[in-house]
C-alpha cells in the first residue's frame, strides 16, 4: 500500500469514527512551551495530519504553513478556513525545503532522519525548532513498532546538533509511571546566530 493511501485511509477513518470532531490539538511540547514563540513570523507544521500544530501557531499569529502527504488530511484542514494557514499536499521525503524561511518549524510523531538537515537549513537565524516523537523505550504501545520511526536515546540531540538546544526531554522509567509522557521524546531548539 502506498503512503499517501495508508495515512488518507486513517484520517478519513478518523472523522468517520467522529462525526462532530473538536479542533485538532497542538503537540504537548507546542502546548507547554508556546511562550517561546515570536509574536510574528512564518512557521511550519511538517507532517501536519489533522493539523493541531497548525491551527495552535495560526491562532498565535504566525503566518502558518502545514504539510502533509494525505490529501483528506489536508482537505479537512482547509474546509476549517483560517486565516493565516496555507494547508498543502505535499510528500515531504520527496520535496525541497526552502532554505531560511521558517521562524519556527514544527515536527510531531514524525520521523524520516534524511529529512532533518533539510529542517536545519529551512530555519531561518534564530528560529526555532520543536520536535517530538517516539522512541524506542516508550512504555506503550501507541505509536510506531517499527524501530525505524522509532527514536535511539538522545538521538534528536543528534540528528540536530547543529542547533542550540534549549529543552531536551525524553522521560525514561523511572519514579512515577503514571506521570509524565513516557512514549515521547521532545527537543526545542535554535538555529544559532
Amino acid at each position: 500500500m502506498r503512503k499517501k493511501d495508508k495515512w488518507n485511509r486513517i484520517y478519513r477513518n478518523k472523522t468517520q469514527d467522529q462525526p462532530n470532531p473538536l479542533a485538532p490539538q497542538p503537540c504537548s511540547l507546542l502546548a507547554q512551551y508556546h511562550y517561546l514563540l515570536p509574536p510574528q513570523g512564518n512557521a511550519l507544521d511538517l507532517a501536519c495530519g489533522l493539523g493541531g500544530n497548525a491551527i495552535f501557531l495560526q491562532e498565535q499569529g504566525l503566518n502558518t504553513c502545514a504539510w502533509d502527504i494525505s490529501d483528506a488530511a489536508i482537505a479537512q484542514l482547509n474546509d476549517r478556513k483560517l486565516n493565516q494557514l496555507e494547508a498543502r499536499v505535499v510528500d515531504i521525503e520527496q520535496q525541497t525545503l526552502p532554505e531560511k524561511s521558517f521562524d519556527i518549524i514544527v515536527v510531531s510523531g514524525y520521523l524520516h532522519r534524511p529529512l532533518c538537515s533539510a529542517i536545519i537549513n529551512a530555519l531561518r537565524v534564530g528560529g526555532l525548532l520543536f520536535y517530538q516523537t517516539f522512541h524506542l523505550h516508550k512504555l506503550s504501545s501507541s505509536g510506531p513498532s517499527n524501530p525505524d520511526f522509532l527514536l535511539q536515546n538522545n538521538e534528536l540531540l543528534e540528528l540536530f546538533s547543529e542547533l542550540t538546544p534549549l529543552i531536551y526531554q525524553q522521560l525514561g522509567s523511572q519514579g512515577d509511571l503514571s506521570q509524565g509522557e513516557r512514549n515521547l521524546a521532545g527537543l526545542i531548539a535554535e538555529r544559532p546566530f
